[in-house]
């Protein structure tokens, strides 16, 4: 899939600290890590989502996972904005189709020179002796009824790194 002209661009250094979300020290990118489980909340019989939220949501900052309705497909979502795991811009040969484990996913939110963005990371196994990460990525609009655009990636993490001009 190829960057629509409305999906802004993602800076490197942001998907590489999604990458690398749970280590510490990331240099240009503030990371807020969402902590503690991830908890499921069935939405009743007639509602066609499960929905996943972090334990350390806020009052300011309501993220999670929605799974579950095949007819509108999954999405992370922050607030009012949506982003639908379908329509994620691969950053690679492998497409998104889903949040694998979203109870074991790590959650984070991202600054990076004066942008927010929604960090999900999880491990998919390994890939040449080295762990293998799924990431989705996109930066939180500003204002109401904005689009919550993704980036996917599929990958082992960069190397750790004590360059501060990182």
């Amino acid at each position: 899939m190829v960057a629509s002209p409305a999906a802004p661009s993602l800076p490197d250094v942001v998907l590489d600290t999604c990458l690398s979300v749970d280590r510490i020290g990331h240099g240009q990118v503030g990371v807020d890590p969402i902590a503690g489980r991830v908890q499921m909340l069935e939405q009743g019989p007639l509602s066609p989502y499960r929905l996943y939220l972090p334990d350390g949501d806020n009052s300011r900052w309501r993220i999670g996972y929605a799974s579950g309705n095949p007819g509108a497909g999954d999405y992370l979502f922050v607030n009012s904005h949506r982003g639908y795991i379908d329509r994620a811009i691969a950053l690679g040969a492998e497409t998104a189709s889903t949040v694998q484990r979203p109870q074991e996913a790590s959650f984070a939110l991202l600054s990076h020179l004066g942008q927010r963005y929604l960090c999900l990371m999880e491990l998919r196994g390994e890939r040449g002796g080295r762990q293998l990460r799924a990431v989705f990525v996109g930066r939180i609009p500003f204002g109401m009824g904005g689009d919550l655009h993704l980036y996917y990636k599929l990958a082992t993490p960069p190397p750790a790194t004590t360059d501060p001009a990182r």
